[in-house]
């Protein structure tokens, strides 16, 4: 009888401690995500049909396509999600931007030409630093919630950079899909594995 009253006190205890172990775990996982390493690829209409394409550099303070048909000599973007120092605590991303010597950079969005850039802390002020993300599917890198807000725009010289267009006005300006064309914004990890892939 006693035993039983005691196990039964125990229940309680022992179911706290449980959801006190899947919460840490589930805040574990999220930090894992957050601190993952990863390398961008595009999506982009190309031939008729969405292809994933290119790879993310970083160069001239913009973000941009390094294709095959209009190749970009630049950083290859290798980032990660790191709280942004401000009241808001948004999570914000960064990236290295050189190895010699070894610099990191904020990645965030112009808020007058609304180009997807880098910089310091001082660069960023005023600007849109995020909240950055991931989908559902943990595919797509999201600013605000959103991974379909991305335009690549071809330059004069050919070269294809990222911009934010919440509004579409970027889109409706050029409107000229040889100039102009949605995309989605692809993580890679860096170590190759798909996290959602990953038995937890």
């Amino acid at each position: 009888m006693v035993i039983g009253l005691l196990a039964i006190a125990a229940i309680p205890t022992v179911t706290g401690v449980g959801n006190a172990v899947s919460a840490q775990k589930r805040q574990n996982e999220s930090m894992s995500k957050e601190q993952e390493k990863f390398h961008l690829t595009f999506m982009l209409r190309q031939n008729g049909k969405i292809e994933e394409v290119g790879q993310g550099v970083l160069v001239d303070k913009k973000m941009y396509l390094n294709l095959s048909d209009a190749p970009v000599q630049g950083y290859r973007f290798l980032g990660w999600f790191f709280k942004y120092p401000s009241d808001e605590g948004h999570l914000g991303l960064v990236s290295m931007v050189s190895d010699d010597p070894p610099a990191l950079n904020w990645i965030f969005v112009d808020k007058d030409t609304h180009v997807v850039t880098f910089g310091g802390k001082k660069d960023t002020i005023d600007h849109v630093i995020g909240p950055w993300g991931w989908t559902a599917d943990e595919k797509f890198l999201t600013l605000k919630g959103d991974h379909d807000s991305f335009v690549a725009v071809r330059g004069d010289d050919g070269k294809w950079s990222v911009y934010w267009d919440p509004e579409g006005d970027i889109e409706d300006e050029i409107d000229d899909e040889e100039r102009c064309q949605p995309v989605r914004l692809r993580r890679r990890p860096q170590l190759g594995m798909e996290s959602s892939y990953v038995k937890k």
